[in-house]
C-alpha cells in the first residue's frame, strides 16, 4: 500500500479566501501535498486558473475540483464538481434527493463540512442542521475541520467548542459502529495562509500497483472509506477470522521528526459489539488484536500515550466485517 497526502477542503479569492488559487496551489505543493482540492463557496470559477497555475509551475501536484455548496443549513463538499447545479431544490427535512441531485451534476463523492461549527447566530449556515434520514448519500464527514488551530485563535480554550471537532468525530465513530460505510476525512478549510501547527491530514491508502491519476486515486480511496486522518503515524489494518492486523508506515517520516512522547502511543480498537482493546506500540512491529464475537464493524485510534482526545493522533480506515470476521 502507499499513502497519498490530501488537502480536501480550501478556498481562494474567487470566493471568500484570501489567497489567489495561485498562492494556494504554492503552498500545497511546498508542504508536499499530492492533492489539492479547490472547494470554494458556490463557485467553480477558480478550477480552470488553479490547473492553469500547476501546470505552469510544474507542481508535483494534482487539482481535484469541487464546490462546497453553502446553504443556510449546512455545508456540503461536493468533490469532483465542475458546474454549479441549482441549489434552490435543497429540503432540509429531507435533503437526500439533494445529494443525489449533486451527484447527477458531476460530483464523485459528497460528504459534511464541519457538521457542529458555531451556526446561527454568529456564522449562519456553517453548522449541520439537516435532517437525515439516509446516510448511505453521504460518502465522507470532515471530522477534524483545523481552520481554527492554524489561525489566531490556535489552542484556545474556546477552539473546540467553535468547530466541534469531536463531536464531528464522535458522529462518524457513532455511524460506522453501526455499520455505516462512511468516510473520515479533515480539511484545512483554507480562507487565509495558515500558522504552523500540529494539525490532522489526510492520506488516502492506495494499493501501490493502482494506475490512477493522484485525484482520481484519493477520491476512489474516499469512496473506498480508505482514509487516515492523522498528526503524522500511517497505519493500514485488515482483520482475518476476527483477528485484526495492524501495519505500521513511516512515510510521513514521523518517527524521525516527531518529539519524544512522554508515554508510549496506545492503539485503541473499538467494535460494533461495544468491546474495547488497548494495546501499547512501537509504530514499527505489526500489532494483532481480537475482535468481540459477532462484531462487524471497527474503527482505529491511536493516541499518544492516554486514550483521551486531547492525545489522539490518528484515526485509521474503518473496518467492516463479514461473518466470518474478514474485513
Amino acid at each position: 500500500m502507499k499513502f497519498i497526502r490530501a488537502e480536501l477542503h480550501n478556498h481562494s479569492t474567487e470566493s471568500d479566501g484570501a489567497l489567489s488559487v495561485e498562492s494556494l496551489a504554492a503552498y500545497a505543493a511546498e508542504k508536499n501535498f499530492g492533492v489539492l482540492a479547490l472547494t470554494d463557496h458556490n463557485t467553480t470559477s477558480g478550477h480552470a486558473k488553479a490547473y492553469d497555475a500547476i501546470r505552469r509551475a510544474g507542481y508535483a501536484l494534482a487539482l481535484l475540483p469541487g464546490v462546497e455548496i453553502t446553504t443556510f443549513f449546512g455545508h456540503i463538499l461536493a468533490l469532483g464538481l465542475v458546474q454549479m447545479p441549482d441549489i434552490t431544490t435543497l429540503d432540509p427535512r429531507a435533503p437526500e434527493p439533494f445529494f443525489a441531485m449533486l451527484r447527477t451534476a458531476g460530483a464523485r463523492a459528497v460528504g459534511i463540512a464541519h457538521p457542529f461549527s458555531v451556526g446561527s447566530p454568529l456564522f449562519i449556515g456553517c453548522r449541520f442542521d439537516m435532517e437525515m434520514h439516509d446516510w448511505n448519500t453521504v460518502d465522507y464527514i470532515e471530522v477534524f475541520n483545523t481552520s481554527v488551530s492554524e489561525s489566531g485563535m490556535g489552542a484556545h480554550p474556546m477552539a473546540e467548542a467553535f468547530i466541534g471537532n469531536s463531536r464531528a468525530l464522535a458522529l462518524w465513530e457513532r455511524l460506522v459502529l453501526k455499520g455505516q460505510r462512511i468516510a473520515a476525512v479533515t480539511g484545512k478549510d483554507f480562507h487565509s495562509m495558515p500558522r504552523d501547527a500540529e494539525v490532522f491530514t489526510t492520506y488516502a491508502i492506495v494499493d501501490e500497483a493502482c494506475t490512477l491519476n493522484a485525484a482520481d486515486a484519493v477520491l476512489g480511496a474516499v469512496l473506498r472509506r480508505q482514509t487516515i486522518v492523522t498528526k503524522g503515524p500511517l497505519f493500514t489494518a485488515h482483520s482475518e477470522k476476527g483477528r485484526v492486523t495492524v501495519i505500521f508506515d513511516n512515510t510521513s517520516g514521523y518517527l524521525d521528526w516527531a518529539p519524544a512522547q512522554a508515554a508510549a502511543p496506545v492503539l485503541e480498537l473499538r467494535d460494533s459489539t461495544g468491546a474495547v482493546q488497548c494495546a501499547e506500540t512501537d509504530l514499527r512491529t505489526p500489532l494483532s488484536l481480537s475482535l468481540a464475537p459477532g462484531a462487524r464493524s471497527a474503527v482505529l485510534k491511536l493516541y499518544a500515550g492516554a486514550c483521551a482526545p486531547v492525545h489522539l493522533l490518528a484515526v485509521g480506515a474503518p473496518l467492516y466485517l463479514d461473518k466470518e470476521g474478514n474485513g
